[in-house]
């Protein structure tokens, strides 16, 4: 897979502490989706049943989400509506470095 296509590591600090998740999230959509404006996207826009992300984008968005909450997610506790727009992602993923299982 090639490089670009991964999200880059948290920094050894930790998790993206003091980061705007939000904007990071937002640019990252908006890099998918080059026919959507920043104006279009706001943090109720539907991404996935609006179209604005397709499902090949999801193991991508999960990597991103693992970065930027430095937490892994469990893929068995994932529901579609954790992902429905830029809201749901910040309150279901963000801040989970806490929720870290020990020695993962």
């Amino acid at each position: 897979m090639p490089s670009e296509l991964i999200p880059a590591p948290a920094p050894a600090g930790g998790p993206a502490a003091g980061t705007d998740v939000r904007a990071e999230l937002r640019a990252w959509i908006l890099a998918k989706s080059p026919d959507l404006s920043p104006d279009q996207l706001t943090d109720h826009t539907l991404l996935f049943e609006g179209r604005i992300l397709r499902s090949v984008h999801l193991p991508e968005l999960i990597l991103l989400l693992e970065r930027l909450s430095g937490a892994q997610i469990d893929l068995e506790d994932l529901a579609i509506g954790q992902f429905r727009d830029i809201d749901a992602l910040v309150a279901n993923f963000a801040g989970r470095a806490g929720d870290a299982e020990p020695g993962s």
